[in-house]
């Protein structure tokens, strides 16, 4: 048996997940490591939260990140938008987010134009927190195609990613792969795949976000730089890769 991983988020923010959830999941996946002949992990931080947390041998664990689809337009004009992406979970602080750019929004100048925040993703148990925090200069609009989606990459300004923690961090992979420049939260995979392109954020509490954002949003150009960068880096993670990867660990386990 070949497992795959994707995270162990219910080990690293318990308090993210109901208890019997994680008592299921612990069960779960702690005896499927164990009787698989091999593990993959889709990031450097999920391989080493299974050797910390779990204790699966380094010699059974094989990294294959996950892919994105490049973007072969042409990089277009950026628009006045803060995207953020992603259910509307305790675990992924948009709470703090949105709370942070309602103080951003009241206090930014006039020029260059503040950006509006737009909140992709499906309701989750921060939902009355946020709708109760998102002000005129907020807008949520749950879930989109994902035409819609990849177009507002391609338009955003900044990409805003404070989750606590995340096993890949898909949506920040998809910004960078369509030239959008990334904020995120130092912790756990975000790390590895933000690279040298993305800003991090140490402080998510409202005033934290708040003056990260006002800080990243004041240069503009400095930002169209990171998002070239970012672009570049994201060339990494391709399906194809991911695919020939994957087979490989088949093909090593079927030898085995």
């Amino acid at each position: 048996m070949v497992v795959r991983i994707h995270d162990l988020s219910w080990e690293r923010v318990p308090d993210a997940f109901p208890e019997n959830f994680r008592r299921y999941a612990r069960t779960f996946a702690r005896r499927s490591v164990k009787r698989a002949v091999r593990v993959i992990a889709v990031s450097e931080s999920t391989a080493h939260d299974l050797q910390e947390l779990y204790g699966v041998p380094p010699e059974k664990i094989r990294v294959v990140p996950n892919g994105v689809h490049p973007d072969t337009r042409p990089p277009g004009p950026r628009e006045p938008i803060v995207l953020s992406v992603g259910i509307r979970e305790p675990r992924k602080r948009i709470g703090a987010l949105v709370e942070g750019h309602a103080l951003y929004w009241a206090n930014a100048p006039a020029d260059p134009p503040p950006c509006r925040l737009i909140v992709v993703g499906g309701p989750g148990g921060d939902e009355e927190r946020i709708r109760a925090a998102a002000g005129p200069g907020c807008e949520l609009r749950g879930f989109v195609r994902r035409e819609e989606l990849l177009d507002l990459y391609r338009r955003a300004t900044l990409l805003a990613y404070p989750s606590s923690y995340e096993g890949f961090g898909l949506p920040v992979v998809e910004a960078m792969a369509h030239g959008c420049p990334v904020l995120c939260a130092r912790n756990s995979s975000l790390i590895e795949i933000g690279g040298r392109s993305a800003i991090f954020l140490d402080d998510v509490t409202p005033e934290g976000s708040a003056t990260a954002l006002t800080e990243a949003l004041a240069d503009r150009e400095a930002l169209v730089a990171r998002g070239q960068a970012g672009r570049e880096e994201a060339a990494r993670y391709s399906w194809p890769a991911s695919a020939t990867a994957t087979r490989d660990v088949y093909r090593q386990a079927l030898r085995r």
